[in-house]
């Protein structure tokens, strides 16, 4: 019963024509159920695409880097979500959650099983992971910049046997489109860094890799093309599905006769990055690392069509300017000495172009400001940031906000703080699918550590009750009362009656915004204090009626690692590391409640609960406060850098 309750609350959330193309899936998925072979396709391989730098230019940290991922690698030391070190198989049981250590082996049509649905804990996304072939991209890139034969028959050792143990259309690896992009994105990258060895060092690779093509690339283009993402689905999927078909048609220009031509996936590519990030740089589907994410899709397709020329001007323009815009909106949104996203993030990224996955989105920050030292690897595979994109600076408002009013987020440098501000809608399209409640959230960083933060992400469909949890409007720290309800959590990816965007505006150095509901109205205003003490006085209300006070709570969620005492009546002290603040709360509230770790809560104990990385979660303290109407009503919190 409740999987029919979602199936019929997913339905209402498409459209007549998105409901026809459901229809036409269904209609693909019986005719590839079974499917074995494929039109003939030319795999002739085009030298304009992609074009590799001379290996002699990568730096010596790069090296060592590589160096040490390959035998960790060939020892099965995998590292899931660039942070998660998990001992594999070598090759990896391509069908097992080596997390949850779950085999979920099945010889099922791959049109019949539910990914959203594993037995016994075991969570798709772990088992997806190793078969983005991160590892064995990570292996050619050591055999082409280390020369290390080893490497690269490692390399094929593992795709022969994914090969072999993933027959096209069956199992689990055939249930998104997405994965079927991003195993071509890999695939095109491994044949140019092994090819590109085999031109110095000639030997047995390229053989192998022909046969490797003819396995992989007709099935994989042919499931990608038909059975991509449409509708409220699409979000960054269409965008990696895009985005593999772009570099391996354009390495492999026959591929065209079993997906589509290159001059139409430029104009896809070019609807679906304007889609992706609005004008203002900031991502439609308000989660800060799918930004990263999504990014990372469009310049990948953009570099490929340009090589072949299937690139108009005028498109490549308007693609490289919404670019440049959202790499300017990351640089100034994220802090990469500590830093914490906002919506569902799963520490996804598209390639290994890093010294240090671990460090992925800092190197990727890094190479966006021209640090060469901190992004050695971005900046051999592309040069410095600036000779493909530019993009104007964001104008600083009174009281020193930089404001995306598209995105709705607003950002400030006080002295030794960073402060992150969410005036947001929940997140894109009718499902709203990756948005949290967390509108009117404040983050701040004092001397680049994280001390208000929000809450995270979790994980997907391993733990149902955590996810919604940090998803919640209780879990974040904008104003919040049962009578105002934002939004209703209808299943994975799906919100209904989801509340309207926050209203803002700047009032001199004051920033305010509102949400106006049918409960009522939940308001924030923000004032930087700029002088020597450096203070944000931050004020909430509620009203269920005009120029009516109601009650409402607000909870401070700390970041893991802080220490947090009461010092005095109405006043915390924060310390991290060498940051500190107090925090000072007004005669309004009616109730603080400090909550701290002891070390001993429970597996699934949600108070308190934060996820600082995908799948990740810590126990870290929070102040809850509690305002009722009847009284003072100075419901402020002031914070003090120490």
């Amino acid at each position: 019963m409740a999987d029919l309750n979602w199936y019929w609350r997913r339905l209402r959330a498409m459209g007549p024509v998105e409901v026809a193309l459901r229809l036409r899936k269904k209609w693909f998925e019986f005719q590839d159920s079974g499917r074995d072979h494929w039109p003939a396709a030319d795999l002739s391989s085009s030298s304009a695409f992609p074009k590799l730098p001379d290996p002699a230019a990568a730096p010596e940290l790069l090296r060592e880097s590589l160096k040490c991922d390959a035998e960790r690698l060939a020892a099965g030391r995998l590292r899931f979500f660039g942070h998660l070190d998990v001992q594999a198989d070598t090759p990896p049981n391509w069908q097992c959650d080596y997390i949850a250590g779950v085999d979920v082996s099945t010889d099922q049509s791959a049109f019949k099983l539910n990914h959203r649905e594993l037995t016994d804990g075991a969570a798709i996304k772990s088992v997806w992971e190793p078969s983005r072939w991160y590892g064995p991209v990570r292996m050619a890139q050591a055999c082409w910049l280390l020369g290390s034969r080893r490497s690269g028959e490692r390399c094929l050792d593992w795709l022969e046997d994914w090969v072999a143990n993933n027959p096209p259309y069956t199992g689990w690896h055939w249930t998104s489109a997405l994965e079927s992009g991003m195993r071509l994105v890999a695939f095109t990258w491994i044949d140019a860094f092994l090819m590109a060895f085999e031109g110095r060092e000639p030997g047995d690779l390229a053989k192998r890799l022909a046969t490797l093509r003819a396995d992989i690339l007709p099935s994989h283009v042919w499931f990608t093309w038909r059975h991509r993402t449409f509708g409220s689905s699409a979000n960054n999927h269409l965008l990696g599905e895009l985005c593999g078909l772009a570099l391996a048609t354009a390495r492999w220009p026959g591929l065209a006769k079993l997906g589509t031509d290159l001059p139409r996936l430029g104009r896809l590519l070019e609807r679906e990055t304007l889609r992706q990030f609005h004008s203002d740089g900031g991502n439609f589907e308000q989660a800060l690392n799918y930004h990263f994410f999504a990014w990372e899709f469009c310049w990948e397709a953009r570099q490929a069509l340009v090589a072949v020329g299937a690139m108009p001007p005028v498109r490549r323009d308007r693609i490289d300017t919404r670019l440049g815009q959202a790499a300017r909106f990351h640089r100034e949104v994220q802090v990469p000495s500590d830093p914490w996203d906002y919506g569902d993030s799963d520490d996804a990224y598209v390639l290994p172009w890093f010294a240090d996955e671990s460090r992925a989105t800092d190197e990727w920050w890094q190479w966006i400001t021209g640090n060469a030292v901190r992004s050695p690897f971005l900046h051999l595979m592309r040069g410095k940031f600036d000779t493909h994109l530019k993009s104007d600076e964001p104008k600083t408002e009174q009281g020193g906000w930089r404001v995306f009013p598209d995105t709705g987020i607003a950002v400030n440098a006080l002295g030794h703080w960073n402060a992150r501000l969410d005036f947001s809608p929940l997140g894109s399209g009718s499902m709203a699918p990756h948005g949290h409640l967390d509108a009117h959230q404040l983050s701040l960083w004092l001397k680049g550590r994280a001390m208000v933060i929000d809450p995270g992400t979790g994980d997907y469909h391993g733990t149902p009750e955590l996810r919604n949890w940090l998803a919640s409007r209780e879990a974040h720290n904008g104003p919040c009362s049962g009578k105002a309800p934002l939004a209703r959590r209808e299943g994975p990816f799906l919100w209904g009656a989801i509340h309207p965007k926050p209203l803002w505006s700047l009032d001199g150095d004051i920033f305010e915004t509102e949400l106006r509901l049918a409960g009522g109205s939940l308001a924030r205003t923000i004032k930087p204090l700029a002088g020597e003490k450096q203070e944000w006085l931050v004020t909430d209300t509620f009203e269920p009626q005009l120029g009516k006070a109601g009650e409402f709570t607000v909870r401070w969620q700390f970041a893991p690692g802080c220490e947090v005492e009461q010092i005095r009546e109405r006043v915390f002290r924060v310390t991290s590391e060498s940051a500190m603040m107090e925090i000072n709360l007004g005669e309004g509230w009616s109730l603080a409640e400090l909550w701290l770790p002891s070390g001993d809560e429970a597996a699934g104990q949600l108070d308190g609960i934060v996820s600082p990385l995908f799948m990740k979660t810590r126990h870290a303290p929070y102040l809850k406060l509690t305002a009722k109407p009847g009284g003072n009503t100075e419901f402020t919190t002031k914070f003090t850098a120490g």
